[in-house]
């Protein structure tokens, strides 16, 4: 009797871990289909990032406001730098600020200034050595504009001249 109960407790502990059969077993296949969004019907819109700044200038001649005459990407040596940025918005509260390093991440000068309004700002960079140099503008703490530029000659070449 006692052999019969074994033989009884195990077929049923056999008949309980039964597992069922996947589809892969029992010879159904299952067809894969790529996804395809060109007609999707989408419900959330993505805002574009928003534009802080209209336009900006890279210099070395400014206006008789102080704003950059002519954009250009090479600055004789022995003349200063400018950059000027055009924002769209100026909030209450708002800093500008313009950041310039060499190329290979220098740090050369940073300058902040509050806007109070204003819509425009110049940032005098300096007189410069040549050389490449990387200039980022800020509206607040998001980026505005950034510029690669060089100085070009030699400072006491145009010094020579002039």
């Amino acid at each position: 009797m006692r052999k019969f109960v074994i033989v009884a407790l195990c077929s049923l502990a056999l008949f309980a871990c039964r597992q069922e059969s996947s589809p892969a077993t029992t010879g159904k296949t299952t067809k894969v289909i790529p996804s395809d969004f060109r007609n999707a019907k989408v419900s959330e819109v993505i805002q574009p990032a928003p534009q802080f700044i209209d336009h900006a200038l890279l210099g070395s001649d400014v206006n008789a406001d102080g704003t950059v005459k002519k954009d250009t990407d090479k600055i004789d040596a022995g003349k200063p730098a400018y950059l000027t940025m055009y924002f769209r918005e100026s909030p209450t509260g708002l800093q500008a600020s313009a950041v310039l390093t060499t190329i290979d991440k220098h740090p050369v000068k940073t300058e902040r200034r509050d806007m109070n309004g204003a819509k425009v700002a110049t940032f005098a960079l300096g007189d410069l050595k040549p050389g490449r140099y990387k200039v980022v503008g800020y509206w607040g703490g998001n980026i505005a504009t950034e510029r690669e530029f060089e100085v070009v000659g030699s400072a006491k070449a145009k010094r020579k001249k002039g």
